[in-house]
């Protein structure tokens, strides 16, 4: 059972939200936890948040299109069946999690017509109702993770508040993006949890969120190198 989230931000979390922009301004690379609760970003784009198991699933970039679908009681045995494995580490549940979310959205996909997402983002993808931008993505997978917490199926990790990286130094590579995010219990390590340049039914990327996308050395000390697999193409949309 998911505790209630309030969706009010206390003045002092909008106000250290603002600071941390204005300081990824000045350095011109950034990497944030969305700020406030996980309800913030859903109302950020008028997105849905999961009503017992039934989901909204965003597409048409931007959480443009919201699509129901519900998970079956049929359907949530079968992803603690790929769960199950996960009881014996952090690191083992990690790997459970990838399964279980690549089922889950292939279902969900497969139910609302969006199987057929194009990995990543590109023009014609902005306002079609059967692709997804990062937003989407991050959007659909942080809400198979809160049925699969509803459900009691993390052991080791709870749900994170959406996390965002950006360093506009690199033009298109370093777009804005964004990424789910299970926190461990024991350690607090956040992991970023991206599944957008994979196809549907493809387990996700679950990876340290110093790691992901861009390494955050890069992003404090400018240096050439450490990015994750996912990286973004250029696109008119945010991502």
């Amino acid at each position: 059972m998911i505790l209630h989230r309030t969706s009010d931000t206390p003045r002092h979390t909008r106000a250290a939200a603002v600071a941390a922009a204005a300081m990824c301004s000045l350095l011109a690379g950034c990497a944030y936890s969305g700020a406030g609760p996980i309800e913030v970003h859903y109302q950020k784009y008028k997105a849905r948040m999961p009503e017992g198991d039934r989901v909204f699933v965003c597409s048409a970039y931007g959480c443009r299109t919201q699509t129901p679908f519900k998970f079956t009681p049929a359907d949530i045995a079968e992803v603690a069946k790929l769960m199950a494995p996960g009881t014996a580490s952090p690191a083992a549940e990690r790997e459970a999690t990838k399964k279980a979310i690549a089922w889950m959205g292939h279902r969900a996909d497969t139910a609302v017509g969006t199987a057929g997402d194009r990995p990543g983002d590109d023009m014609a993808g902005n306002g079609d109702p059967g692709q997804m931008d990062c937003v989407d993505v991050a959007t659909n997978l942080t809400s198979y993770m809160l049925i699969m917490e509803r459900h009691k199926l993390f052991r080791h990790h709870a749900v994170g508040s959406m996390y965002v990286k950006e360093d506009i130094r690199r033009g298109w590579s370093g777009w804005t993006h964004y990424a789910g995010i299970l926190v461990e219990n024991k350690s607090k390590q956040k992991f970023a949890v991206d599944g957008w340049l994979l196809a549907s039914g493809k387990p996700p990327e679950i990876v340290e969120v110093e790691r992901w996308y861009i390494d955050d050395n890069d992003l404090l000390f400018g240096g050439g190198g450490g990015a994750s697999s996912m990286k973004p193409v250029a696109s008119n949309a945010g991502k």
